[in-house]
């Protein structure tokens, strides 16, 4: 296989992923409920600071008690905001109003999760609306919303009549498949309350969440994921954004985990999750080009290396590198393939293992927004310890980056040699 067509099935690869738009659906629903996670990830992180006056301030207060009251409201309920949010951006993306889909598909998420009885009085527990529920709301979102919109397509719908306004017509064409869906899920729920499950929730939770959650924990399955994003990247593809959906649906569950196991003070249950892969597959951005950029800023004898190491400095302390992949380039450039590949992975690598041997702790799973700096990021899940590696790490990378962007700089001086002495003679 010739590298023109390994590079064309890579681009009809990436395309499919990219395109997908159940893929899209969970990735942006997901990416909606930021602005909850993140007040949810603040509050416990303010309420088991460890500084003792601190710690003695808001538990003899009682505010450790209210910090905590956000934190079950926001992580305790995700699989709730997600069912509403993952339905929302599939139905938008078929441009149909997505509204009341949404909200079907939330009444059908409660159809299919068990009610628990306590001494007479019925319930649902809060758990089940938390990371266990969410593999349940990402299928039933799904699910309710796509059988939404092939009963829309059927025009099996109550036609109002012109001049009623917009709102009032969309509720009521609504109307049947509404019924529809929620029939259909609630023939599931009366079908699984006679299996041994007794719920549907439980039935995804015992054979689909935690299996996936099993092959999540594997390293190697991280490792082959930020190999194929490498991959991608280096062939002209956005490959974050390719494996975006897969590292969110996979990983995200295991940082709340971790988030929850974090604010009763008991150990972290995993190594791996999203925030693991944030701050540490790929430090500065995709290919771990940090080190890199602080190779050019310094020791560059290129004028031109030396200016975009000027131009991207900062922007690479906040993870963005767009300035030094589109600028050195770093795709199809076979002089940085091995180390813009590598890096990430070796990055990966060497966090897995100090985290394992109990050098550093765990990222929290504390939801940080996409911008906030190399190094605070690592302070803000939890030790100071994470943001040392990082550091770390960022020495490590300009380590493997060196012989490389020696070469680089020597060809690109050469070449500013030659034009510079063209113009000479030109002008002479």
């Amino acid at each position: 296989m010739n590298k023109s067509n390994f590079s064309e099935k890579l681009q009809r690869f990436a395309l499919l992923m990219q395109s997908n738009r159940y893929l899209q659906a969970i990735s942006n629903g997901l990416m909606s409920a930021l602005p909850i996670l993140m007040i949810g990830s603040f509050a416990v992180l303010l309420a088991v600071l460890p500084i003792a006056p601190w710690q003695t301030f808001i538990k003899t207060t009682g505010i450790q008690a209210i910090l905590l009251i956000p934190y079950n409201i926001a992580i305790g309920c995700l699989a709730l905001y997600v069912s509403f949010l993952v339905s929302y951006k599939l139905v938008e993306s078929f441009e149909k109003e997505p509204v009341v889909p949404a909200l079907v598909s939330v009444f059908c998420f409660l159809l299919v999760t068990p009610i628990s009885i306590f001494e007479k009085q019925s319930a649902f527990l809060l758990s089940w609306f938390g990371v266990q529920g969410l593999f349940t709301a990402l299928i039933v979102s799904l699910v309710a919303a796509r059988l939404y919109i092939y009963v829309l397509d059927k025009n099996w719908t109550i036609k109002m009549p012109a001049g009623v306004p917009p709102t009032i017509s969309n509720v009521f064409s609504g109307l049947i498949p509404a019924v529809i869906v929620g029939l259909f899920f609630l023939i599931i729920a009366g079908v699984f309350s006679h299996t041994h499950f007794k719920s549907f929730t439980q039935f995804i939770y015992t054979l689909v969440q935690t299996p996936l959650s099993s092959l999540g924990s594997n390293f190697i399955s991280l490792f082959v994921i930020v190999l194929i994003q490498m991959i991608l990247w280096f062939f002209g593809m956005h490959g974050s954004l390719v494996v975006s959906s897969i590292i969110t649906a996979v990983y995200l569950p295991m940082d709340l985990q971790n988030l929850q196991a974090f604010s009763t003070g008991q150990p972290l249950p995993h190594i791996l999750g999203q925030q693991f892969y944030n701050l540490y597959a790929g430090i500065g951005g995709a290919g771990g080009t940090l080190g890199l950029v602080i190779l050019m800023l310094f020791i560059a004898k290129s004028k031109r290396l030396k200016t975009l190491g000027k131009l991207a400095i900062i922007p690479g302390c906040f993870t963005i590198n767009e300035p030094v992949v589109f600028g050195v380039p770093m795709m199809f450039n076979p002089i940085m393939a091995i180390p813009f590949i590598s890096v990430p992975l070796i990055q990966i690598l060497v966090a897995y293992i100090v985290t394992y041997i109990g050098l550093v702790p765990p990222p929290a799973g504390v939801q940080v927004p996409f911008g906030v700096p190399v190094i605070v990021a690592g302070i803000m899940q939890g030790s100071w310890r994470i943001g040392l590696l990082q550091l770390v790490l960022i020495v490590l990378s300009l380590v493997i980056y060196y012989p490389f962007f020696k070469k680089l700089d020597d060809q690109s001086l050469k070449e500013e040699l030659n034009a510079e002495k063209t113009n000479q003679q030109v002008q002479a």
